[in-house]
């Protein structure tokens, strides 16, 4: 009995050891989660472009719309994934040496509240004494992550090539939701529209592109800048521009996939079902509101939206858009091209490659 009695203590013993380590770990865990997710004033040096992780004195980054989402455990997750990819999107293009014959104007805001997200950037080739055609960029990062200095590279490379080119910024998910996104997208388009006489541009000549998260505001843009009664569902402006042609590059323009309640709480708010846009959430359901222009797209055998790509171009094709795709599977140091390569990496012999292909349909497709 007095052996059951020191084997049963024992056993106690160790259960609680074990508890205590585990409690230790979550709390530690949880610790570590808090500080890495801490929101940083948007001044300092080492704020970051992740949703929910910048703070101001002027104004509060989050809309009502999107209350409570920074709570949620995965998004904090992904803000903390997002974080290392910042340090690794920067390592890049470290790495790159981008042309320095341009003119470059930052930090132009399109709406002027001293948000660091409505702002918008300009490139073109230095002493322009003609017209150029334009492309305007949106750039990706799963909703969640980046600004238009992610993509100002790309950007460089094109304008390099004898464009005008506009990059803009919008807000970030879990500062608000893909409404307020499609709205700012729509209102930088908007301004971008009303001072282009300020630039070298083409207006007869204009192309909107985007890359993954960023692909899908170009597609949804694309046919809101054509639909006054979907611009009345998503409440946005008319930014009164016509399309020359469009670019996806890996674009994922489907979020009600079925099942996946938990991405649509994410992105769309967790009253996305009671919400007008309920029905638009997929490029299917918006398309017949428009005719969408020439349409090239971009992929590769690595990268993680290679299906979402081919199925849009399927959809493209389908509803009669002249759209083009072109699936790389080169190999670059024997492994396949990532997602968004043209855009991470614009100077090497694969995202020249892709650029110069994209142009191509955009230059064959000019008035």
């Amino acid at each position: 009995m007095k052996t059951d009695a020191k084997k049963s203590r024992k056993g106690l013993k160790i259960t609680a050891i074990i508890i205590g380590v585990i409690a230790v770990i979550i709390c530690s865990a949880l610790v570590a989660v808090g500080i890495l997710t801490a929101p940083i004033d948007d001044s300092s040096e080492k704020a970051v472009a992740v949703g929910g992780l910048l703070k101001s004195e002027n104004f509060d980054y989050q809309a009502d719309s999107a209350k409570d989402l920074e709570k949620n455990p995965m998004i904090k997750i992904m803000q903390i994934v997002w974080k290392f990819c910042a340090k690794s999107d920067a390592a890049v293009h470290a790495k790159q040496t981008p042309p320095d014959n341009l003119t470059k104007e930052y930090d132009i805001p399109y709406i002027d509240d001293g948000n660091r997200y409505h702002m918008l950037d300009v490139y073109y080739p230095e002493n322009a004494t003609e017209k150029m055609p334009v492309i305007i960029d949106i750039h990706g990062g799963g909703w969640m992550y980046g600004d238009k200095s992610l993509n100002e590279y790309y950007n460089l490379a094109l304008a390099d090539r004898g464009f005008v080119v506009f990059s803009i910024s919008y807000r970030l998910v879990p500062d608000v939701t893909v409404n307020e996104q499609l709205w700012d997208c729509m209102e930088a388009l908007k301004w971008i529209s009303d001072n282009m006489n300020n630039y070298p541009c083409d207006s007869d000549n204009i192309m909107l592109t985007g890359d993954s998260a960023g692909g899908m505001f170009a597609a949804y843009c694309a046919v809101l800048l054509q639909s006054e009664e979907l611009r009345n569902v998503f409440e946005v402006t008319d930014a009164d521009l016509e399309l020359t042609a469009l670019l996806l590059t890996s674009p994922v323009p489907n979020m009600n996939v079925d099942g996946d309640i938990m991405m649509k709480k994410f992105y769309w708010g967790k009253d996305y079902q009671s919400k007008a846009t309920y029905k638009y959430m997929n490029l299917d359901e918006i398309i017949d509101y428009a005719e969408l222009p020439p349409t090239y797209l971009i992929t590769s055998s690595g990268d993680s939206a290679h299906s979402s790509t081919v199925a849009t171009y399927e959809l493209l094709k389908a509803k009669g858009v002249d759209a083009e795709l072109k699936d790389y599977s080169d190999l670059r140091d024997d492994k396949a091209l990532p997602h968004v390569f043209s855009v991470l990496e614009p100077f090497d012999e694969f995202g020249s490659k892709a650029i110069d292909g994209a142009l191509g349909f955009y230059r064959k497709n000019m008035k």
